[in-house]
């Protein structure tokens, strides 16, 4: 008994925050630099995202006098590409229909953002 109750535990716990990677779970999670996240959703789905940014991170170039003011969100369907892209510079919301259903993936650059995708 004792060691099922172990298995289930060693299964359930590494997902325990990667809710992303289950069918219908949807997302919600801080998302790095470069960081992917995957979730599912069937053709027609219309998803609430919002993002919260949590820092932006400026270019590391000193020579130059450009300043970031925003963060890009991505989503990608897994076989077709790029479904669509987002600056945010502080707090948004927005609604995303999916065209093609399946795996996708959210992924955040220049900075870190706080994302939920329901």
């Amino acid at each position: 008994m004792r060691r099922r109750a172990f298995i289930t535990l060693a299964t359930v716990v590494p997902l325990a925050g990667c809710s992303g990677l289950l069918g219908g779970g949807g997302v919600d999670t801080t998302l790095d630099e470069d960081e992917v996240v995957e979730f599912s959703a069937d053709e027609g789905a219309e998803l609430s995202i919002t993002v919260d940014v949590n820092e932006v991170f400026q270019p590391e170039d000193t020579d130059t006098d450009l300043e970031r003011d925003a963060v890009t969100l991505r989503i990608d369907h897994a076989n077709e590409g790029v479904v669509d892209t987002w600056m945010v510079e502080e707090s948004e919301s927005f609604e995303l229909t999916i065209d093609t259903g399946g795996t996708h993936t959210a992924m955040v650059t220049n900075g870190v953002a706080d994302v939920t995708i329901e």
